[in-house]
């Protein structure tokens, strides 16, 4: 069995209204393009790599009509939308890949994902790489879940038969999408409610019926 994590709200934690006020203080109301799952307007394009960092602030700005934030205040409102992984999800990803091979698959943007490169999974002297073997991002994929092409891709990658992954995310929308697609899928809420899927040793516990 091949596991599959969402990164945000699964891996991550999210503090959306931190974001929101940010933004606030440099002069813009973010609250019409960010969503709980899926991003709207530019904040899309961004993730699905329409635009750059730098083309995504300069929209952004568009939008600006008395104080223009420069891309370094943009950037840095941005980043607050996310909190860090706690070390409790860390120890036990550690223990799940010494059982199971390990991916993500998030909508996410270059600047969150830095975040994750350059911070979260640099952990008692393990990276990223050391986490999972594989990253299936949005915006190098040019696709956002729900949509077919994105659960595909993975497919492809991973190389193997797709009732051989099993996808954890904490919107049913996306497991919906994974599950007509040919994968195993279960809603992961947020605030570590997965761990209870896996033993203390990183075991998977498969869902009773």
């Amino acid at each position: 069995m091949n596991l599959l994590f969402d990164y945000g709200g699964v891996l991550v934690d999210l503090t959306r209204q931190r974001c929101i006020d940010a933004f606030a203080a440099i002069g813009f109301d973010i609250r019409p393009f960010i969503g709980t799952f899926v991003q709207g307007g530019f904040l899309s394009k961004l993730e699905r790599g329409v635009i750059d960092v730098h083309g995504f602030c300069d929209e952004l700005r568009s939008h600006c009509t008395d104080y223009k934030p420069t891309d370094d205040e943009i950037v840095g409102a941005w980043e607050l939308y996310l909190n860090g992984v706690p070390d409790e999800r860390l120890d036990m990803l550690l223990k799940i890949r010494r059982h199971y091979p390990t991916y993500v698959l998030s909508n996410v943007n270059p600047i969150h994902w830095r975040l994750a490169r350059e911070n979260y999974f640099r952990y008692k002297g393990y990276t990223l790489d050391d986490f999972f073997r594989k990253a299936f991002l949005s915006y190098e994929l040019g696709v956002e879940k729900p949509s077919p092409a994105i659960y595909e891709a993975v497919i492809k990658g991973i190389g193997c038969a797709p009732e051989e992954i099993l996808f954890f995310d904490d919107c049913e929308e996306n497991c919906e999408g994974a599950r007509r697609c040919g994968l195993q899928a279960r809603l992961a809420p947020a605030h570590s409610k997965w761990l209870e899927y896996f033993t203390p040793e990183g075991i998977y516990i498969p869902e009773t019926t």
